[in-house]
């Protein structure tokens, strides 16, 4: 009786532990199941939280260097989104700048709001195509980004720039340069720089035959000081036509100099003219 009590006694522990490892299986696979709904369910919610679209038209643009260019942007509320938006930009080349108008938009729910992007290029912006990224400010509803070209080519825009004394300079004097721009496109050209340099000075025949020397070191050009942007319609303009005030034309002057500057009598200056600037 005793080893069949024993027996049983130790057959009902073995019965126990098998029991038991049993309800722990079963509790590990309800908890591993478990897991994997919750994140199957979170994945369907994340598919549909609340956000904004955009919509770039056109997605690529071609620029003459130094104009400026247009793109439209749609900002669109998605699953209920509302509030407000700001967009940016990136990947701008060199010498560029960009705005948006309006700076920041305020969505309401299934609404959608149209912003101007303008970006600016300059003289000095680099040729050749840009990825423009244009996405949404940092937040947890903004938008996915999106990627458009600007393609920036050598401006054909050509201006010339031509001026002249008019009379002898002398010792001592000084003669406003009114100098005369050829502005040959079909628009005004805004221009944003100007200056005048002797490139070199002709003796007469009777100073050259006697030696008599005449030099840069006998002259000072002080360059335009007006106003700039200067507008210069299509056409030939001087800068008393365009109203300018005579007093920030170019000037050249004639030093006094204790040297023998006989040599300069009768002389004729050679200029370099250049300017920059864009069409408006």
């Amino acid at each position: 009786m005793q080893n069949e009590s024993g027996y049983f006694r130790t057959a009902m522990r073995r019965t126990t532990t098998v029991a038991k490892v049993l309800l722990v299986g079963l509790v590990v696979m309800l908890v591993s199941a478990g897991t994997i709904f919750a994140a199957s369910q979170g994945g369907s919610q994340g598919n549909k939280s609340k956000g904004v679209t955009i919509q770039v038209n056109p997605s690529s643009r071609t620029v003459d260097r130094g104009d400026p260019v247009n793109y439209s942007v749609s900002l669109t509320s998605t699953n209920g989104f509302s509030g407000s938006v700001t967009p940016t930009v990136s990947g701008l080349p060199a010498s560029t700048t960009a705005a948006f108008a309006s700076a920041s938009v305020t969505l309401a729910s299934g609404k959608t709001a149209t912003v101007t992007l303008t970006v600016a290029t300059s003289a000095t912006t680099p040729d050749g195509k840009a990825d423009l990224t244009i996405a949404t400010a940092a937040g947890a509803s903004q938008a996915a980004a999106v990627v458009v070209q600007l393609h920036v080519q050598s401006s054909n825009k050509t201006f010339s720039i031509s001026g002249n004394l008019g009379t002898q300079l002398t010792p001592g004097s000084t003669l406003p340069l009114n100098l005369s721009i050829s502005n040959p496109n079909n628009k005004t050209l805004s221009l944003s720089s100007l200056s005048v340099a002797i490139t070199a000075i002709n003796r007469t025949p009777a100073a050259v035959a006697a030696g008599l020397p005449c030099t840069a070191a006998d002259y000072v050009v002080t360059n335009y000081s007006g106003p700039y942007p200067l507008s210069v319609p299509p056409g030939t303009q001087t800068l008393e036509l365009l109203v300018v005030d005579w007093q920030t034309w170019p000037r050249i002057s004639m030093l006094d100099t204790t040297l023998n500057q006989d040599g300069c009598k009768g002389a004729t200056l050679q200029f370099a003219y250049s300017g920059s600037g864009q069409g408006s």
